[in-house]
């Protein structure tokens, strides 16, 4: 749900400047100072999480069936908070996170340490708004189908993997980062159609295809065991669950670390770039 009532409006935040010292000392202090930011006017990770959880439960349960196949290639109930997970975060607050935080992370350019700070921060944020929410939704299916061992696989993977996902496609904005223009004022320049539409465009549809196709990376331990199982003809015990978790939840963790950090590292690659297109919103 990128077109947010703040871009519709174009809307613009104040001017400020950042010092090096209002930077966070450490990832607790980053972590809370990103709480507070989710929750102070114009509220855009907030209405982008709440606006795309709405968004995918109306289709996935009132799409025509002639539809369904155009969203969704999945089917099945357990499906819904793996898909619904993925979809919350498949958002400008997953590969924009430059562009909607400039003026801080201008002020971090040439500190990877900081920049990995700020990123971990933010992808934690997110993880602490929509892991509770699907996480609820996988118990309470489980709970009236019966079927526990899906559900604890579903919670395995809706409380893991979006992590993964977070600490790759977070390179996206570092490459092809977007300021939030109104769309009177994309509108009305026609001469940088390029820049101003298609390449938006393409940047705005992108996260909800690439956040869910990364989030394979860190299921790939359990469609392993599925196919294994499925290729002997028997069903998923608990022992080869428990195995497929073991691994499950460190390859997350380690996918999301590895990602911050090279997003970090690109920072400073692209630093000259990034930072004058950060300090410039017009750009687009």
């Amino acid at each position: 749900m990128n077109l947010t009532w703040v871009e519709t409006l174009g809307e613009r935040m104040p001017s400020m400047s950042v010092n090096e010292r209002d930077l966070p000392e450490d990832l607790r202090a980053a972590f809370f100072e990103e709480i507070r930011r989710t929750f102070v006017y114009p509220y855009g990770t907030l209405l982008c999480l709440v606006g795309n959880a709405i968004l995918v439960a109306v289709l996935w349960f009132f799409l025509p069936i002639n539809l369904y196949d155009l969203f969704f290639n999945v089917h099945g109930i357990f499906f819904f908070p793996i898909v619904l997970a993925s979809w919350m975060v498949s958002d400008v607050p997953a590969t924009n996170e430059c562009a909607t935080d400039s003026i801080r992370m201008a002020a971090a350019l040439g500190d990877e340490t900081m920049v990995t700070r700020l990123l971990r921060a933010k992808h934690l944020v997110l993880w602490i708004f929509v892991t509770p929410v699907v996480v609820v939704i996988a118990a309470v299916i489980g709970g009236s189908t019966g079927d526990w061992i899906t559900m604890i696989l579903a919670i395995g993977w809706v409380a893991t993997v979006p992590l993964s996902s977070l600490g790759i496609s977070c390179m996206v904005g570092i490459i092809w980062p977007y300021h939030a223009i109104s769309m009177k004022e994309r509108w009305s320049d026609k001469r940088r159609w390029r820049h101003y539409w298609l390449r938006w465009g393409i940047l705005v549809v992108l996260p909800y295809g690439l956040v869910p196709l990364l989030g394979i990376i860190g299921l790939w331990p359990a469609v392993l065991l599925y196919n294994h199982a499925r290729s002997l003809h028997v069903s998923i015990d608990h022992l080869r669950l428990g195995e497929s978790m073991a691994v499950m939840l460190p390859v997350a963790w380690l996918v999301w670390t590895w990602g911050t950090r090279y997003a970090a590292r690109l920072t400073t690659k692209r630093e000259g770039k990034l930072r004058e297109y950060l300090e410039h919103p017009e750009l687009g």
